[in-house]
């Protein structure tokens, strides 16, 4: 069996905590999972887990940051730079359904974290709104789409998303809700801004 280093050792520690903690923030809530609970599920003690986050803080920013870097990297893989506007929506449903659990905790929370945190949020956000309003505006000047502003067109988009999302009991007892109702969505979304 090979010897892993005191770093490495060190970095899978860290690791399996921005994993633990994604998981009970997903499953129980960012403010009502406490750091003892993340640290008695990966069998690690407390004190542990403050070597490797100083503050709560830190630690919900590691998970939010890894989460943006998985989001991130997921679309990617899904979208070439000159996906059309229906294609790239479609990829971010299909990539929103994997870290569904975690994302609705995070917008439902989000008023109550701290504001460098949902900067980073808003900061995922800003990228994604960029990305598919450049594909939008091929659209818009072929006239198949409304002419609109890229605030109304995302907001729009992520009005929709996060309806369904939140009010996920209302429509199915089937998670994530984005894989049962994705395509529908996304026909009522292009009803919407048909031109």
């Amino acid at each position: 069996m090979e010897k892993i280093t005191r770093k490495e050792q060190k970095e899978k520690t860290r690791a399996g905590l921005v994993g633990r903690a994604e998981n009970l923030f997903s499953s129980r809530g960012i403010s009502q999972t406490t750091t003892a609970e993340i640290a008695k599920s990966l069998k690690v003690s407390h004190g542990t887990l403050f070597v490797h986050f100083p503050t709560r803080e830190e630690l919900v920013k590691a998970v939010v940051d890894e989460f943006g870097e998985r989001l991130s990297t997921a679309l990617g893989e899904r979208c070439a730079a000159d996906l059309k506007l229906k294609d790239l929506l479609k990829s971010h449903i299909d990539v929103l359904a994997e870290f569904e659990d975690f994302y609705m905790r995070l917008i439902s929370e989000s008023q109550s974290l701290p504001a460098h945190i949902r900067s980073i949020v808003y900061a995922i956000n800003a990228s994604l709104s960029y990305r598919f309003y450049r594909a939008a505006k091929v659209e818009m000047d072929k006239g198949h789409i409304k002419k609109m502003t890229q605030v109304h067109f995302f907001n729009t988009w992520m009005g929709l998303l996060h309806y369904q999302i939140m009010n996920r009991d209302l429509f199915s007892e089937k998670t994530p809700i984005l894989k049962e109702v994705g395509d529908d969505l996304l026909k009522h979304f292009f009803y919407i801004i048909k031109n």
